[in-house]
């Protein structure tokens, strides 16, 4: 089942979340050592629940299995965008499409934001089934940051993908 995530899974979100970022730190701008001691009033005060800023759940049973984000742009020359973010799907529970549903459920609920055109993300490369979902579900390359991300002493390059709703 795919769902919005509300306040109430605030502590599913936080572990996935976590999880997320402590497994493959390649993939994401926040770094475990920075976000694991947070409050939980931190992380309650920056959980994505509005209109703009919210983030949709996949649950087996009752468990969040993968999820992924979407922030809107404030300002007003910006707001034609949004930025898909988080997106993450267990490791045990990948190969079943679950990232494929997350994906394809944010696309239909961006398309019914009032004048919201398209949405950006940004992919590792060399993250080759993620480039790959990306691409099956309509996104398309519109350039690459070059060491977009510092681990250590190790680069990583984003593509940079659009997808028009």
């Amino acid at each position: 089942m795919i769902r919005q995530l509300t306040i109430e899974d605030i502590d599913a979100y936080w572990a996935l979340r976590l999880r997320a970022i402590r497994e493959h730190p390649e993939s994401f701008g926040a770094a475990y050592e920075e976000e694991k001691d947070l409050p939980m009033e931190t992380v309650r005060a920056r959980f994505p629940a509005s209109d703009d800023l919210f983030a949709l759940g996949a649950f087996e049973e009752k468990e969040l299995v993968g999820m992924v984000g979407l922030s809107r742009e404030r300002r007003q020359k910006l707001r034609h965008k949004a930025m898909i973010w988080g997106m993450y799907v267990r490791s045990d529970y990948q190969g079943r499409g679950i990232g494929r549903q997350l994906i394809t459920a944010m696309q239909q609920k961006a398309s019914e934001l009032e004048g919201l055109e398209k949405l950006i993300l940004y992919v590792v490369v060399g993250n080759d089934s993620a480039q790959r979902l990306y691409r099956s579900t309509g996104f398309q390359t519109f350039g690459t940051e070059r060491h977009a991300l510092k681990l250590g002493d190790a680069y990583y390059d984003e593509e940079l993908m659009v997808y028009y709703l």
